[in-house]
């Protein structure tokens, strides 16, 4: 379990990431991702997953980015503690920003774990189509989102987002959460060029659905 890394952070930050990697299938995400070349952890957060990434294989080329420069600073400090020399990098960014700054079929694989729910769904499309022009050919885009026609489940994870935002555990920079169903999901990037599936995505009592899109060569 990758909190193990954070023994300097703050017992609050610490139960914060307990709960959310029972909540968060971290290596089964990093198993749908490719076990070498450069990976992109687009809103890493404070590196859960990244860290899952660079424990599970040393031939991937990790780079996290996330706009909380206080997350990305524990996220660094945890990936100190790795037994690994091939260490994840991590950047405070603006997201939109940084995807596009990445040159075309220049990562193998791409992780948007639960954020895509925090932008519009104009900007959603934008982050998805950016995807597909970054990400190399049989490259792999894998999100985690909620399936907002999942009904009661549905319910729950948006009870759970708007307290985690609430109580500032969860810093969005929006100010509305915008949702969609698994299979508008599925739509919006079959239609930027993925052939997607879709994968068990967390706690059996949330609609959480993890979607793993290759590339069309």
């Amino acid at each position: 379990m990758q909190i193990r890394f954070f023994a300097e952070a703050p017992l609050s930050t610490r139960c914060f990431l307990w709960l959310r990697s029972i909540l968060t299938p971290y290596d089964r995400i990093a198993s749908a991702l490719p076990g070498r070349g450069r990976i992109l952890d687009l809103g890493s957060g404070h590196g859960l997953l990244a860290l899952a990434l660079a424990v599970g294989s040393d031939k991937r080329e990790i780079i996290g980015i996330d706009h909380d420069a206080e997350r990305v600073r524990l996220a660094e400090a945890a990936a100190l503690r790795l037994p690994t020399s091939s260490r994840p990098r991590f950047e405070v960014g603006d997201l939109k920003e940084s995807l596009g700054s990445f040159a075309s079929a220049s990562l193998d694989g791409i992780a948007m774990i639960d954020i895509l729910h925090y932008f519009d769904p104009r900007d959603q499309q934008l982050l998805i189509s950016e995807a597909a022009r970054v990400v190399a050919p049989s490259g792999v885009l894998v999100v985690r989102e909620i399936d907002s026609d999942a009904g009661l489940k549905a319910a729950a994870n948006r009870l759970y987002e708007r307290l985690a935002t609430g109580i500032g555990f969860t810093r969005s920079t929006g100010a509305t959460l915008s949702f969609r169903g698994a299979r508008e999901w599925t739509s919006l990037m079959e239609s930027a060029g993925f052939i997607v599936r879709s994968l068990p995505g967390g706690a059996a009592f949330f609609a959480d659905v993890l979607f793993a899109a290759q590339k069309r060569l």
